[in-house]
């Protein structure tokens, strides 16, 4: 069927792995800092508001340190009073400050997100299914979703708390040299012991989020497989065998989570444990020089500031050693969505590329080789030719290439040799837009979208929904496929919402509304891939008798195997082997008792009449 292809196994990876690395981190910083350009006013603003509150908060400390010397320790009540609301004043612009640029970073990452997420979406539309025939959609999903959240944290709330925790750090020590510079070096002595750790936990923190991201995403895609494919699960009775294959891939990504909290869990500990050892230095020290009156200068005032001070000292370096989890995580976020957003289509309008004039569906293949793999052929110098008002039937065996030939029509794929012609227009000569617009494609297994039977009747022409004109075009389509009066019968009617995939309609409605929805895009070619093998022979003959009308004068390629389809072509071209083996009318190929009529005999070999419902060929 047009859309299926190599699947990776549970627990594999694709052709477009999530191994696959930018060439350094820098890389992604710098792309990923691009998409803060548009909004560097308000980052500026935000960072202010953020360095504003940092101040406010530097200045408490040294405001204690007057309030006890100048106030408490002389008997001052107005000083201390005085002392008391500036340090109030300095909660209060803390408070504020954090509000505002709370406010602000908030819009910038719902921008930010809207756009990495926007973005995103339209290059996977972009891409062709050579992509979606190999990548697992959970793959897909997890770098729109967790890995773009994690970028978008890190560009927002990490990068401007980065910026304030260095700010503070510096104020810090800046505030510290100037009140004692023997007290500093005190506090000092323990930098070699955070050098150490950050390098530590550096080195060894990567790799674990790197593999946090991928066993996420396995996870998502491995659900959403099973999520998708959830009646045949419990239809073969897998359901424990499917649990455990994805317990294990579960456990994965517990071991990875594992790993990055050793790290991270080794760290904040340490720092706590450096802090207080700090603090009892100072307090031991400093204590000892006031009481021995080696320091003059030093008052309690000075030595209760410096306590708090090294609190501050140690904050933004807890602060920088959490924040370095999310930068980690990001980093690895940002390899996987940017390495999604460089991936290049495999087909591709031409430079030059014009849009195609109105085709009347004269159809050529001009000895046309392709391959999914260049090393394996699947057709072989394969020609064709189908005029308007033709009616062609592909018929073979499963992995004969009949959906190949309807692919390279609608150029989801480029042939490796040959040409595909539509009116004498090469297909890689016309933008795809414009070449698809005047095709039809109905699939074996339709597929409806979440929301009203009449939107999906009018998906393919989204602004029938807005006009009368547009109504009467959506219900005449449901009346030539006999869908009206079934509609029509719908508690809602037109406006009767259909589940995702259609989940509370039938196979047969949802094949009748997909055939609606080709009938109204009014195309000159129409592909039915096993379009009518999914209702009951009633069914089908109605379908079959609007099909004649629809299809007058328009060309139709039809891979079909009930021979009820069949025998309406106006020509049968039996594909084996990547070539077309035989051609002609259902009677002149069993004339000739060559292969078709091998497949024909083989399909009534346990009934004496001819059944209209008989296989012939594989998928």
């Amino acid at each position: 069927m047009i859309g299926q292809g190599a699947q990776p196994t549970p627990g594999q990876g694709s052709a477009y792995d999530d191994d696959a690395r930018l060439t350094s981190d820098r890389e992604v910083v710098a792309r990923a800092w691009a998409l803060l350009r548009p909004y560097h006013s308000r980052l500026w603003i935000s960072l202010a508001l953020m360095l504003l509150a940092s101040a406010a908060t530097l200045l408490q400390p040294r405001i204690i340190q007057f309030s006890i010397d100048r106030g408490i320790l002389q008997g001052k009540l107005d000083e201390l009073n005085l002392w008391a609301l500036a340090y109030v004043a300095t909660l209060a612009i803390t408070w504020g400050a954090t509000y505002l640029q709370t406010w602000v970073l908030s819009w910038v990452g719902q921008r930010i997100l809207y756009t990495l997420r926007t973005d995103m979406f339209a290059h996977l539309q972009k891409l062709s299914l050579r992509y979606y025939d190999r990548e697992r959609i959970g793959h897909i999903i997890s770098r729109n979703t967790s890995d773009v959240s994690a970028v978008n944290e890190v560009l927002t709330q990490g990068l401007l708390q980065s910026v304030a925790d260095v700010f503070m750090l510096l104020g810090t020590i800046a505030l510290m040299f100037s009140m004692s510079m023997r007290l500093t070096l005190v506090t000092m002595v323990v930098l070699p012991i955070m050098y150490g750790l950050a390098r530590w936990f550096a080195s060894g923190s990567r790799p674990a989020y790197r593999r946090i991201r991928q066993t996420v995403s396995a996870v998502n895609a491995n659900l959403a497989e099973n999520i998708v494919g959830m009646k045949l699960i419990q239809a073969f009775r897998r359901e424990g065998r499917n649990f455990d294959e994805f317990d294990d891939i579960n456990r994965e990504n517990v071991r990875a989570q594992k790993d990055a909290i050793f790290f991270h869990a080794g760290v904040i500990p340490i720092l706590d444990l450096i802090d207080a050892g700090a603090t009892g230095l100072l307090l031991y020290v400093g204590g000892n020089w006031i009481l021995g009156e080696s320091s003059p200068d030093l008052t309690i005032g000075i030595l209760t500031a410096f306590m708090l001070y090294s609190s501050r000292f140690f904050e933004p370096m807890r602060d920088l050693a959490a924040r370095w989890d999310q930068v980690q995580a990001a980093l690895a976020a940002g390899e996987r969505i940017f390495h999604l957003l460089d991936l290049k289509p495999d087909v591709e309008d031409a430079p030059g590329a014009y849009e195609i004039p109105p085709i009347t569906g004269h159809v050529q293949f001009d000895a046309t080789t392709f391959g999914y793999n260049r090393d394996t052929a699947i057709l072989r110098d394969v020609s064709l030719e189908a005029n308007p008002g033709d009616r062609i039937a592909l018929v073979g065996r499963t992995g004969a290439g009949k959906s190949t030939i309807i692919r390279l029509l609608m150029r989801f794929y480029d042939v490796q040799g040959g040409r595909v012609l539509i009116d004498g227009h090469d297909v890689r000569d016309v933008t795809q837009r414009s070449l698809r617009r005047q095709m039809g494609l109905v699939l074996q297994e339709p597929f409806l979208f979440a929301g009203t039977i009449r939107e999906n009747i009018a998906f393919g022409r989204p602004e029938m929904l807005d006009t009368p004109e547009g109504s009467k075009a959506i219900r005449d389509a449901a009346e030539v496929v006999g869908l009206r009066e079934f509609i029509e019968a719908l508690p809602g009617s037109w406006d009767a919402t259909v589940e995702e995939r259609g989940g509370n309609l039938s196979g047969g409605q949802r094949q009748l509304i997909s055939l609606a929805r080709a009938f109204l895009a009014s195309p000159r070619i129409l592909i039915l891939d096993e379009a009518t093998s999914s209702v009951d022979t009633e069914t089908e003959a109605s379908i079959q008798a609007a099909l004649d009308r629809v299809l007058a004068g328009r060309t139709a390629f039809i891979i079909a195997h009930r021979l009820s389809t069949i025998k309406r072509a106006t020509r049968i071209l039996v594909i084996d082997g990547g070539t077309i083996v035989e051609q002609g009318t259902h009677e002149e190929l069993l004339a000739m008792e060559g292969y078709y009529f091998r497949l024909y005999t083989l399909g009534f070999a346990s009934s004496a009449d001819e059944p209209e419902e008989v296989n012939v060929g594989g998928s």
